[in-house]
């Protein structure tokens, strides 16, 4: 499994008992399903159970998203702006539609 990797503005800006969670969200297109991902804090406690762990014990994704994601190298990033925590990854803005479309990064 290719690493997933969280910057250091990424670690230090997840509280205790936080984890970056990768979520899928439908999306139609056409006549298939499409998605795309979003990523964000989550309290451990508040983790769907269906979540699975995406390479280190820091980050989770919905099971539609780990799909994806299993065989892929991702930098999670943390741009903070003003009080609120902002995390953004390397994937181009349309990593789910060319997933969904089978054509990988």
């Amino acid at each position: 499994m290719p690493p997933i990797t969280l910057t250091p503005a990424a670690r230090e800006a997840l509280h205790d008992e936080e984890v970056v969670f990768f979520d899928w969200h439908l999306t139609g297109l056409c006549c298939a399903d499409a998605g795309e991902f979003s990523v964000r804090p989550l309290r451990r406690s508040r983790l769907p159970r269906r979540a699975r762990r995406l390479g280190t014990d820091l980050v989770y994704a919905h099971p539609t998203a780990f799909a994806h994601l299993a065989e892929v190298s991702v930098t999670v990033d943390c741009r903070p702006l003003w009080r609120w925590r902002r995390f953004t990854t390397d994937l181009p803005p349309d990593a789910g539609l060319r997933f969904c479309l089978g054509r990988p990064l």
